[in-house]
């Protein structure tokens, strides 16, 4: 993806308090396609191999004192940041696992979920050259992420309950 200008209108109507609803459907919909790839490991190894059929990456807050995740996440960030790909912050590692479908080890510890990645969907038939079409959730997140590259601190998208 590249940015080569912003639109201020476009930045200016995306509706941020919608959009843990989107970033919801868009996982609901890329699990429904096999497309959702949910795990550190798991993403971590689809980027090494394949990193130009990644579409998006979602990565919740790490919990403070774990710095062994803390570090994975930043390097993960930095890769993402330098192929290209948008990173989508979110409140919480468990309900990201509960949208992912992630069952909990324990009964007395909810499921979590260090990052998740939603590769492009390639089986929608397009000429050789492009890209496929994104969906119009899709396209929200992508422009959330290039309207604010520049904020720091990053922003964090709320997960609906």
């Amino acid at each position: 993806m590249c940015i080569l200008k912003l639109n201020s209108n476009k930045c200016k109507m995306i509706n941020r308090s919608k959009l843990g609803s989107a970033v919801q459907g868009v996982l609901t919909q890329a699990k429904q396609e096999r497309r959702l790839i949910c795990g550190l490991l798991p993403a971590i190894a689809h980027l090494e191999k394949t990193s130009e059929d990644v579409l998006l990456c979602v990565l919740p807050l790490t919990r403070p004192g774990d710095a062994a995740t803390h570090m994975q996440t930043v390097l993960l960030q930095a890769f993402c940041y330098e192929n290209y790909i948008p990173v989508i912050q979110v409140d919480s590692s468990e309900k990201l696992a509960q949208y992912c479908g992630l069952a909990a080890d324990r009964k007395d510890k909810p499921a979590e979920c260090p990052c998740a990645i939603i590769t492009k969907d390639l089986d929608v038939a397009i000429e050789a050259d492009q890209d496929p079409p994104l969906s119009p959730s899709e396209q929200e997140l992508a422009d959330f992420y290039e309207c604010t590259l520049e904020e720091f601190p990053r922003p964090i998208v709320e997960l609906p309950r």
